[in-house]
């Protein structure tokens, strides 16, 4: 055998041991998030939502609060890991496909939510510490940290809680 052929032999069987170990890299950090807590404004009515409505807001379907104050969504860019979790847990789909679902209802002339895209979670915080009709979804563990914000229960448990939707 020649040194250039175990040189590639060599960079295959470590290409090769790399992609079998990623995989479970990434599945044991998935499992290591803390559940997403949904945030709205200490002074929200609103103490539970059911994670229906959460799919209504992301789709424009419902736009105001029952206190008639308009809805903010609060999400972070598509590259983000929260907001492909996000996406994942309450509307079963990527960034892409949601998009292009927003683009396709404008196009019709049909309604979409509000979107105020912010850059992290800590800002995600502020920004519905400072607006009373923003709803953000936020690692817990942050949100639970927060005396600005509400933590609202989805369809009856808190993220602490065992059966709670956005594990």
């Amino acid at each position: 055998m020649t040194t250039g052929h175990n040189i590639r032999s060599l960079l295959l069987w470590l290409a090769l041991s790399i992609l079998a170990v990623v995989p479970a890299a990434l599945a044991d950090d998935a499992a290591q998030q803390p559940p997403l807590a949904v945030i709205v404004h200490k002074s929200s009515p609103v103490d539970d939502i059911a994670i229906a409505d959460l799919r209504k807001m992301l789709t424009g379907a419902l736009r105001t609060w029952p206190d008639s104050n308009p809805i903010v969504l609060v999400q972070q860019p598509d590259s983000s890991p929260g907001q492909k979790r996000m996406l994942q847990l309450v509307l079963k789909t990527n960034p892409a496909a949601y998009n292009r679902s927003l683009l396709r209802a404008q196009f019709q002339g049909g309604l979409v939510p509000t979107i105020k895209v912010i850059n992290s979670d800590a800002n995600a915080i502020a920004f519905v510490w400072n607006v009373p009709g923003a709803l953000s979804m936020v690692d817990s563990t942050l949100a639970a940290a927060s005396p600005h914000v509400k933590v609202l229960k989805v369809d009856g448990k808190l993220p602490t809680e065992p059966g709670y939707a956005l594990p």
